[in-house]
């Protein structure tokens, strides 16, 4: 049985670690454990997702495992129907006819607290980048052209999305605005015309 250590990890590192594993287990059980019940309850779902068997055990009130199994584990032909993920994809942008674009507004997510909210950010930037399916762009207009400047938390996800395929673009006149046109680090500027075909014309994702 393969085991993994999430105790610590943030949302949604859990899942992610467990997909990670999932594509390599060959139909071995998984033993996660976690700290949290939230967890639990994110890989259950995940297990209903990819029709797999899921028991969870409470240690203590900060300990939790969770196990997955594949209940028709040795079955050949179900093993190999099985093989990949529901998301995964041969190619890793997206194909013809499933293409999306990321659209990025804000330096954070959400109404409330901003802390939690660039928090969230730095989460759904990281989880993108953990997708089979990845956008073929990324726009990032008003505060969200910060996000791609110089001290941004979440250059290093920004950057491997454009080392895999994606093109980052911001808004130039936001660049300006800000005052950090010349401190752009990933991506390329562009301007309001071009964002406007895009999102005209392309499947949008926003946070």
């Amino acid at each position: 049985m393969k085991k993994i250590d999430a105790v610590g990890q943030a949302c949604p590192m859990p899942v992610i670690l467990t997909k990670r594993a999932l594509k390599e287990s060959n139909g071995e059980a998984i033993l996660i454990s976690v700290d949290n019940e939230i967890a639990t309850q994110n890989l259950a779902k995940m297990a209903e997702q990819l029709k797999l068997s899921v028991q969870v055990e409470k240690i203590n009130d900060s300990l939790y495992e969770v196990q997955l199994s594949d209940p028709n584990a040795g079955n050949e032909a179900h093993a190999a129907e099985h093989t990949a993920l529901p998301e995964q994809a041969t190619d890793t942008v997206a194909p013809s006819g499933a293409s999306y674009v990321v659209v990025l507004n804000s330096d954070f997510i959400g109404n409330g607290s901003e802390e939690l909210g660039r928090t969230l950010m730095k989460s759904f930037l990281f989880s993108l980048t953990e997708q089979e399916v990845l956008p073929d762009k990324v726009l990032c207009y008003n505060a969200g052209a910060l996000l791609t400047t110089e001290g941004s938390a979440v250059l290093d996800d920004l950057k491997a999305l454009e080392e895999d395929g994606v093109e980052v673009l911001t808004c130039g006149i936001c660049g300006e605005f800000y005052g950090v046109k010349d401190k752009l680090a990933v991506g390329t500027f562009t301007n309001m015309y071009r964002i406007v075909e895009i999102l005209r014309t392309a499947k949008t994702v926003s946070p």
